[in-house]
């Protein structure tokens, strides 16, 4: 039969348990990233999740959302050239991040006119696009 002080050290144990485990941090929802190559696709996020936009050329220009109160800009867009480039290539990455904020729809857009020196891109190289659908 347990005493009264087995008693206080295992209620004082599962106090202290309950409190460590309430008070750990939430695992964070991995950063999803979009590239180039997903240009024209539908991603899937879960509300409070973010989403990397990495374009490779610094001639693009992201834009906000289509739909601020369900996908969120909250870093960007930032161009970052590549060191040792030639001048008007555009090597480098234009970059923004996007946080889910509530259930819905909405559309990253960006455009770019020059896709290097003195060379104007094509319709279908011009225009970036990716469908995002928050849960």
């Amino acid at each position: 039969m347990p005493t009264a002080f087995t008693r206080s050290c295992c209620t004082l144990f599962l106090a202290l348990a309950c409190i460590a485990w309430s008070s750990a941090p939430a695992t964070a929802a991995p950063i999803v990233r979009a590239t180039d190559h997903d240009n024209g696709q539908t991603i899937t996020l879960r509300r409070s999740q973010r989403l990397l936009v990495v374009l490779a050329s610094t001639y693009w220009q992201l834009q906000r959302s289509s739909n601020h109160g369900v996908l969120r800009l909250v870093d960007g867009p930032k161009i970052r050239p590549t060191m040792g480039c030639v001048p008007g290539a555009g090597c480098g990455t234009a970059t923004a991040t996007y946080l889910a904020a509530a259930a819905g729809h909405a559309t990253v857009t960006a455009t770019r006119t020059s896709c290097g020196e003195a060379l104007r891109c094509t319709p279908a190289q011009s225009r970036f696009t990716l469908n995002v659908v928050v849960r």
